[in-house]
């Protein structure tokens, strides 16, 4: 995938190497990415409209929702402002009465009927969000990048959500 992505990306080989000096000083959330989404042949035309809307829905109005996350430059990882992390599971929680594997999960399974209205939560969402910086977002989170990772960087950050508009 590397030299794939390098191409898709039009990264050469002084890009390439600055992004490596970058993610080898502890930068993990430098480094570059892209997505893609397959369809397999058995999902029903309506879960193949709804990920189509949702990709749409992303594209066109995920920089609202800059401000309510915040970014570790060194993991790159976005954090819920919200969210508060659940510890992972642990051996203690599993269990075998009566001979079989049992552990507490939470996958829930809606039916399709539900996606339609997944789609319009989050259009409720994104229009009740400000346009802009949140109190306690990015200002606030004494988030400072280098120089060189500023120079690199090729997404928005949650203090850039005003710009985009």
């Amino acid at each position: 995938a590397g030299p794939y992505g390098h191409r898709l990306l039009d990264i050469g080989l002084v890009r390439s190497e600055a992004f490596r000096r970058e993610i080898l000083r502890g930068c993990e959330g430098i480094k570059p990415g892209w997505t893609r989404i397959n369809f397999n042949y058995f999902i029903s035309e309506a879960v193949f409209e709804f990920i189509l809307a949702a990709v749409d829905f992303v594209a066109n109005e995920g920089w609202r929702f800059l401000p309510l996350y915040r970014f570790s430059p060194e993991t790159g990882f976005w954090d819920h402002r919200a969210w508060s992390h659940r510890a992972p599971m642990r051996l203690a929680d599993v269990a075998y009465p009566d001979g079989r594997l049992e552990f507490p999960h939470a996958h829930l399974m809606a039916d399709e009927s539900a996606l339609a209205g997944y789609l319009e939560h989050a259009a409720k969402l994104a229009e009740s969000l400000p346009e802009g910086a949140l109190p306690g977002s990015a200002e606030s989170d004494g988030l400072t990048l280098r120089a060189d990772f500023e120079n690199l960087r090729w997404f928005p950050l949650p203090t850039d959500a005003a710009l985009l508009k």
